[in-house]
């Protein structure tokens, strides 16, 4: 089970995609490689260099669908830059609750599991958004030593 903490951060400007897609963890590793691509390349193409990790950004939840935007940190100046499908949002800064997943994507929603145990326990009400922020490269690390930061509203 993660350790759940709260953190205090600062808000950080990215560009991102909108986009949704089932709760088949297949098809959210496409949707979101897909995604990621197209931010990737736009950014590439403006000459805009990353500020951080690439980030999924959750402001509402379903459980049949899942909607996030996909983006990555950039300068505020790279902000303006925005078009089209390319949109730039900054997320919150103040007091949230933190976790660190370890492990593949996959079982991301087993530590969503142990946060929903510990939000009852403690008397915590979620807010949002919720981010991830993807730490390591899924294509030079190892699936079991992935680590993924978890940022969650509360309200």
């Amino acid at each position: 089970m993660p350790d759940f903490t709260m953190t205090t951060v600062d808000p950080r400007t990215y560009l991102y995609v909108d986009r949704s897609c089932s709760m088949d963890p297949a098809e959210i590793n496409a949707a979101m490689g897909r995604a990621f691509g197209d931010v990737m390349a736009f950014m590439e193409h403006h000459g805009i260099a990353p500020a951080g990790p690439p980030l999924s950004v959750y402001h509402s939840y379903d459980s049949d669908r899942m909607a996030f935007r996909a983006g990555v940190f950039v300068s505020e100046n790279a902000t303006r830059a925005a078009q089209d499908e390319i949109e730039a949002d900054t997320t919150p800064g103040g007091e949230v609750l933190h976790f660190t997943h370890v492990g593949p994507y996959a079982t991301l929603r087993d530590s969503y599991g142990d946060l929903m145990t510990h939000c009852d326990r403690e008397g915590l009400t979620l807010g949002a958004p919720t981010w991830e922020v993807y730490v390591d490269d899924p294509e030079t690390t190892p699936e079991h030593r992935l680590r993924t930061e978890v940022y969650v509203s509360l309200a």
